[in-house]
């Protein structure tokens, strides 16, 4: 059975669906404390829901064996620095010690794979944004959320080495697509410009010169089960994405082909979307094709356009009063 952690979440509410509908038994789970099993709507009938606390060891082993998991695509995590920087202990447990405690799970239960979604916000020191980052480029995290994801990477590159685990970091980017309607900074400007957009409003604002390597969830999801699934991946790190960064004027013309209506005017400067990380350049490299044929599907316009189609047929997700 495949766990999918942090599934009541954006990016794995969509791996526990994704993977259900390619016939896999998918366990997801979510935190106790959110009531009933947060199903999403999107959510395949072939996921079972358990609460589990991550950050308790005894907890996962007990789910572990309880469903007699043997891979595991590790979603669960604070999500970004607006969150971890008001709980710093907090997202240290979530975001390192939980991942510890599967990882010495998959270690005692032999898993035959345990992948860790991680983030490009582990490069957050100056450098040269037009050259993109490799799988082999040396992690420089400053903030709460960017060091939390390192030391879960690093943690996980040890149970491989040290402990014959099978086990890969992936790294995302800058996702976006349903199920999230969200105009916070940390969600980028998509769903933002979307949003308000069909909320009918006109955008002037600032962030024109921001870029980032945005990826459709949908995308995100498939190459992180092509990784689950591989025979072998022969890489303690990969990379999901284009390739390459799009800009905010990129952006808004994706939106205005998607939603004709759209009114948006940018000025110059890169807040509010740097506002709790920074500019960056894109995720490069070659190994997730390599190794599962894997290559991102939706084009920057495709993604947008989907999501803008997704957004319509649900109107109550983002009307406001």
């Amino acid at each position: 059975m495949l766990l999918v952690t942090g599934a009541a979440g954006h990016v794995g509410a969509v791996i526990a669906r994704q993977a259900a509908e390619r016939g896999a038994r998918v366990l997801a789970t979510y935190r106790p404390g959110q009531g009933n099993a947060p199903v999403p709507a999107e959510a395949s009938p072939g996921v079972t829901w358990e609460p589990c606390e991550l950050t308790d060891p005894a907890a996962v082993r007990g789910l572990a064996d309880l469903y007699q998991i043997d891979a595991c695509i590790h979603a669960a995590a604070v999500s970004n620095e607006a969150y971890a920087k008001g709980d710093p202990l907090g997202a240290i447990a979530s975001n390192v010690g939980a991942t510890a405690n599967l990882l010495d799970t998959a270690r005692l239960a032999k898993w035959r794979r345990f992948i860790l979604v991680s983030t490009g916000s582990v490069f957050q020191r100056p450098h040269d944004i037009a050259t993109p980052i490799i799988e082999d480029a040396t992690p420089t995290p400053v903030n709460i959320y960017g060091t939390t994801k390192c030391a879960a990477e690093m943690l996980t590159a040890m149970y491989r080495t040290q402990f014959a685990v099978s086990a890969a970091t992936v790294r995302i980017s800058w996702v976006f697509g349903p199920p999230i309607v969200s105009v916070d900074p940390p969600r980028g400007p998509v769903p933002s410009f979307l949003v308000r957009t069909l909320r009918g409003e006109k955008i002037r604002e600032t962030g024109g010169d921001f870029a980032a390597s945005f990826t459709y969830v949908a995308d995100a999801a498939a190459g992180l089960i092509a990784a689950a699934l591989a025979p072998d991946l022969r890489h303690p790190v990969y990379h999901l994405g284009h390739g390459v960064n799009f800009g905010a004027a990129e952006v808004a013309a994706a939106v205005r082909a998607a939603v004709p209506s759209a009114d948006i005017e940018l000025g110059g400067g890169t807040e509010p979307w740097t506002r709790f990380t920074t500019l960056r350049a894109p995720l490069a490299g070659q190994r997730l094709r390599d190794d599962t044929g894997f290559v991102v599907g939706h084009s920057l316009e495709a993604g947008v356009r989907a999501y803008a189609e997704w957004l319509q047929t649900h109107p109550e997700r983002w009307r406001t009063g």
